[in-house]
């Protein structure tokens, strides 16, 4: 017997970390269908019931982003708070970062309203709150938010990511993603099975702040540079007159936005430049900037042409999240 199939009938038996590995299989293949993401969501549901608190942080995870479901904040925290209970130490930390508690998991009171306490200290209108936009430039746009993220959460991406780096890529001429000399820093790119409640919320203040809806938003990164790592002189809409990038175009759409926060500061150089216009620009730890790839008619606009400067010192790490103008299609 392979391990796939025992994995499966142990899933079958009623085994709460066997459902969870197996729906976490489903939903990181390649090629899952809409079959396997239902099934795969069956097999949390069973797994949380049954009082696994990882998969009761799974299903707080999608009733944040609405998986197979509408989307609700109050039952991802009410979710949350359930797992928290159940013992998930992850669910544990996000519940506390989101609360704006200084507690730690470790320190935990015992006592079962300890995590009642955290969830209703949550507030999703205090956290989708940000400070206010300010222009950097106008031909192209782009804009500062200085303090979008708090140092807390800066924290929680880094940590996050770190263990999962892989070199980043870029669209090739062909349509491709690829490696480039070009890029030479790396970055995690969190599919759905590494995301988490903290990040969907940072995602949906970025939606707030820019005012484009989270559905169109491609998979969020986190990148890392050395130094001397960099990512040289780019665009990041895909070129219109390519024949090769049509497919991403009809199917995904045009990369409209990016934004960008900086989740650190310790490092020198590192900056974001944009060549053509003359303007650098390094944020602190939490601040933001984002900026338009088109322009107010839709077409690209190449004085977005830009870089990601090496740092001279330190490391660099930096949340990454690009913008399309549609959702993509339905797996």
């Amino acid at each position: 017997m392979d391990a796939g199939t025992e994995l499966t009938k142990l899933a079958e038996s009623g085994d709460r970390d066997a459902q969870l590995s197996l729906a976490r299989d489903l939903l990181s293949a390649k090629s899952a269908r809409q079959a396997d993401l239902f099934k795969a969501i069956t097999l949390i549901e069973s797994a949380s019931a049954g009082g696994n608190g990882e998969a009761t942080a799974m299903v707080a995870l999608f009733e944040a982003m609405g998986v197979s479901r509408p989307q609700s904040w109050d039952r991802a925290f009410d979710a949350l708070r359930l797992a928290g209970e159940q013992g998930s130490e992850a669910a544990r930390r996000q519940l506390l970062l989101l609360s704006a508690s200084d507690d730690s998991p470790e320190a935990v009171d015992p006592e079962r309203d300890f995590w009642i306490k955290k969830r209703e200290a949550v507030s999703i209108e205090r956290l989708l709150a940000h400070p206010q936009r300010q222009s950097l430039f106008n031909g192209p746009r782009i804009r500062v938010i200085e303090g979008f993220a708090s140092p807390a959460e800066c924290r929680w991406l880094i940590h996050r990511a770190k263990g999962m780096l892989k070199s980043a890529l870029v669209f090739d001429l062909s349509g491709q993603q690829v490696l480039d000399p070009g890029r030479t820093n790396k970055g995690m790119d969190f599919q759905l099975t590494d995301m988490d409640v903290v990040i969907e919320v940072i995602r949906a203040r970025i939606a707030a702040a820019t005012h484009i809806p989270v559905p169109v938003f491609e998979p969020v990164q986190v990148l890392h540079y050395s130094v001397g790592q960099e990512f040289k002189r780019h665009h990041d809409f895909l070129e219109p007159g390519n024949p090769h990038h049509q497919e991403q175009l009809q199917s995904h759409g045009q990369r409209i936005a990016t934004f960008v926060i900086y989740l650190n500061e310790d490092f020198e150089g590192g900056e974001t430049e944009f060549s053509q216009i003359g303007l650098r620009y390094r944020g602190k730890t939490g601040d933001a900037i984002f900026w338009a790839n088109c322009d107010m008619q839709g077409r690209p606009d190449p004085l977005t042409l830009h870089a990601g400067l090496p740092p001279t010192s330190g490391e660099k790490w930096i949340l990454s999240q690009w913008i399309r103008d549609r959702a993509p299609p339905a797996r």
